[in-house]
């Protein structure tokens, strides 16, 4: 399957909105040079960025924050350096990705979470002149970093998207009950703190009790958040859209709907499967455009079931966890990102097979248990993705110990 058409090759490679001079400059003098990628995050989009770029030969530094990151574990990476947390020390941490444009060489930056992302686009002009940076600069990362701000985009580019509110204080929210009804959801304005608070990516709320319950809580540790419409429909309605713009055009694009979540119904992916999913790619294409994002960008949707339409959920400048199903099935964005950006190729769409799976080894069989004792699901559907055609999150045979530091975390509850 492919959705899109792109040219062969550009003179000069293309940086995100906000980047440019330095950045340019550098981009010039290293054209054709192979350099080191320097991969921020060791978790399960930041392995596939690994494994994709170690297999092409080229020099993988990963740079983690805490020891259970397991793809420092690779045998595709040449090394790996510690720094602090992004999120508390943005500037402690984008000086030691300068420091390594010295004792490594300049290279290319792939922020794979969401903290680094935030560092990386806040210190972007800076760090453009020691590296060639995969992902936007500020004034555009904080389109999708901000979900209030993804939801203004979107009303403002046409993209169908569930009614947010954006409440400043407990004394909004009856107005934004009035506004949004029951049953409602209460998520992070930014994602990442509150997973980090919370250990869930949001909370549903059946009545005004809940709600404020979700909203008192946040707001004790300084979380922003929005209240948004539930969008009904099963953990199947999910969709994503992957692409990789130049120029605004989409040159390549890549789709894949969610089998299984988990917790369910608001978790993370731990089942995804190729797919055909022409509804989304315009609309796709309409909100990457209209945030200004260059270079890769992940778009997820939710299929309505009151009226089949897919509304927008969320925007990610970055590598999304699942990234790695579209490496396994030649859709490999960071290795076109590498290529676009150091020796100026342009990627060419690339024709994919449907029904392919990505499972999550570590998480998947227990969704697939907890669904079968609620009756949510039979043996054969269950088994399908590990029946098909699939690639695992964290397994692989010819690199198997990040598998193995990844599970003997989980085994000691980390």
């Amino acid at each position: 399957m492919a959705i899109s058409q792109g040219q062969a090759s550009c003179s000069v490679p293309v940086t995100a909105k906000g980047g440019g001079g330095a950045g340019d400059v550098l981009a010039a003098r290293l054209r054709g040079t192979p350099v080191p990628a320097y991969v921020l995050g060791g978790h399960e989009a930041g392995l596939a960025v690994v494994r994709s770029l170690g297999r092409a030969g080229i020099p993988v530094v990963v740079v983690t924050t805490t020891p259970t990151e397991h793809a420092r574990r690779s045998t595709a990476v040449s090394r790996t350096v510690t720094a602090p947390d992004p999120s508390a020390h943005a500037r402690d941490y984008v000086d030691v990705l300068v420091r390594l444009a010295a004792t490594d060489g300049p290279g290319v930056v792939f922020p794979t979470t969401d903290e680094a992302l935030e560092a990386v686009a806040l210190y972007r002009d800076d760090l453009a002149r020691h590296h060639l940076v995969a992902c936007s600069a500020d004034d555009v990362a904080r389109t999708f970093l901000d979900k209030s701000l993804t939801s203004q985009v979107a009303a403002a580019a046409g993209v169908d998207a569930p009614g947010t509110a954006s409440p400043t204080s407990e004394a909004e929210l009856d107005e934004c009950i009035r506004r949004i009804g029951f049953p409602c959801l209460v998520k992070p304005r930014e994602s990442y703190r509150y997973h980090r608070a919370f250990g869930v990516k949001m909370k549903r709320a059946d009545d005004a009790d809940q709600l404020r319950a979700a909203w008192r809580e946040a707001d004790a540790l300084g979380l922003g958040m929005l209240i948004q419409e539930l969008v009904p429909g099963p953990e199947t309605a999910g969709v994503n859209y992957n692409v990789y713009m130049v120029d605004g055009e989409p040159l390549v694009e890549f789709t894949s709907r969610k089998l299984r979540l988990a917790p369910a119904d608001f978790g993370y992916p731990c089942a995804v499967v190729t797919a055909s999913v022409p509804e989304v790619v315009e609309p796709g294409r309409a909100i990457v455009r209209g945030m200004g994002i260059e270079g890769f960008a992940n778009v997820e949707f939710k299929q309505d079931q009151r009226d089949g339409r897919y509304r927008l959920m969320e925007v990610n400048g970055r590598p999304n966890m699942s990234g790695q199903l579209a490496v396994h099935c030649g859709v490999d964005f960071p290795l076109l990102t590498y290529r676009h950006l150091v020796d100026g190729e342009l990627p060419r769409p690339v024709t994919y097979p449907e029904g392919v799976y990505w499972i999550d080894e570590a998480r998947d069989p227990a969704a697939v248990a907890a669904r079968w004792r609620q009756g949510g699901t039979t043996a054969r559907t269950g088994a399908a993705p590990y029946r098909g055609s699939h690639v695992f999150a964290t397994f692989s045979a010819a690199d198997p110990v990040p598998f193995l530091s990844r599970m003997r975390a989980k085994l000691r509850g980390r």
